[in-house]
């Protein structure tokens, strides 16, 4: 079973996120997820209100962290509503602040 995690961007936006996820080899179900994971260990959604957007989804496309069980999904849903969110818009907080700050590129780039 695909258990699925996901947020709705602007198409300009979704097209630059897939792009981004390629210029690093990945899909963007992989760079979705790594955003999640990160989200869950640092709690930073409530300093990310100033990413939520209310676009109407006829404008949108969807990005998907498709997992491959339901505990990330299970933990991402209960963080997400104890900031007052339902997961998709969580997402779309998370993805689109990973636009502006690129902390996943950063980190790929870093020599160790």
């Amino acid at each position: 079973m695909d258990f699925q995690i996901l947020g709705y961007l602007i198409r300009a936006e979704c097209d630059e996120f897939n792009a981004y996820a390629a210029s690093m080899n990945l899909n963007s179900s992989a760079v979705a997820n790594l955003l999640i994971l990160r989200e869950l260990r640092l709690h930073r959604l409530s300093q990310l209100e100033h990413y939520q957007r209310n676009h109407p989804r006829s404008k949108c496309a969807k990005i998907v962290g498709h997992q491959s069980n339901d505990r990330t999904k299970r933990a991402f849903t209960a963080h997400a509503e104890s900031c007052g969110l339902k997961p998709t818009a969580a997402a779309e907080r998370l993805f689109r602040a990973e636009l502006q700050e690129r902390w996943l590129e950063h980190c790929v780039q870093q020599r160790v």
